[in-house]
């Protein structure tokens, strides 16, 4: 296995201020499910807790796993901040063992597109099934770069994306983006720039990174979910409870462990 996509740095730091997952409005989803389907929770690349740190403050049973310990202490400050508490466990996704099974586990904010090649998705999706309860649901939520791939491009410059309030002292973050697209590779290749910068708009430090995501269509996915011994699969598009359509951005699908 190659090492995961670890986020780290002034990435990690400045995930919650600039970071495009706040446009998804996926926690009322996730907590339906959840309601749904009732019992213990694992969010598996749980991050800085954007999912985790609600669930927790509901007083659900949750736990998070990541491989990132920087992301890992940051939802650790903010569990610590609203009193609450919840085993944080450092770890990879394609590889785990907790000695402990749960009646949903959730991969949400398309953590799973990290997962580039096929052994890397089996060995995934084999060990969320071992870890689901008999009639446990695996939630997997999915991208599609339906702007990237209808946009005629094959590539994009770096632009600015976002950029935080200021805090106490005056200093913000930046985020840059630009990407590359192989449409038949199903790749997606994002160049990230993040700056820090100073009450005047200067920077005073940045980082380049760069991260690849991967695309399967519903079919295959399904297929997929299918071969781990997941039943009852449904689909859902945009964090809707409606069946996806042909420009549906978002897809996430449900699959079951027999019970």
């Amino acid at each position: 296995m190659d090492k995961p996509y670890k986020y780290s740095g002034m990435e990690a730091a400045s995930y919650d201020l600039v970071d495009e997952l706040s446009d998804f409005d996926d926690y009322p989803f996730y907590r339906f499910l959840i309601e749904a389907s009732p019992g213990s929770v694992l969010d598996l690349g749980c991050g800085t807790g954007r999912i985790l740190v609600g669930l927790a403050e509901e007083g659900i049973d949750v736990t998070g796993l990541d491989v990132s310990r920087e992301m890992l202490d940051i939802c650790e400050e903010k569990l610590a901040a609203l009193g609450r508490e919840a085993p944080l466990v450092y770890g990879d996704i394609r590889s785990f063992d907790l000695s402990e099974t749960f009646d949903t586990i959730l991969i949400p904010g398309f953590t799973i597109q990290l997962l580039l090649s096929s052994e890397d998705l089996d060995a995934c999706l084999k060990s969320c099934t071992r870890h689901l309860k008999p009639g446990g649901q695996l939630v997997v939520s999915t991208y599609l770069p339906w702007e990237m791939l209808e946009s005629g491009l094959k590539r994009k410059p770096l632009e600015k994306k976002r950029e935080s309030d200021r805090d106490t002292s005056g200093e913000s973050f930046a985020a840059w983006q630009g990407w590359e697209i192989d449409r038949i590779e199903q790749r997606l290749q994002l160049s990230n720039r993040f700056q820090k910068l100073d009450s005047a708009g200067e920077v005073l430090s940045e980082e380049n990174l760069t991260m690849t995501l991967c695309w399967h269509l519903p079919y295959d996915m399904q297929r997929l979910l299918q071969k781990h011994g997941l039943g009852d699969i449904s689909l859902y598009g945009d964090f809707t409870f409606d069946p996806p359509e042909a420009d549906t951005e978002a897809i996430v699908y449900v699959g079951r462990r027999p019970g």
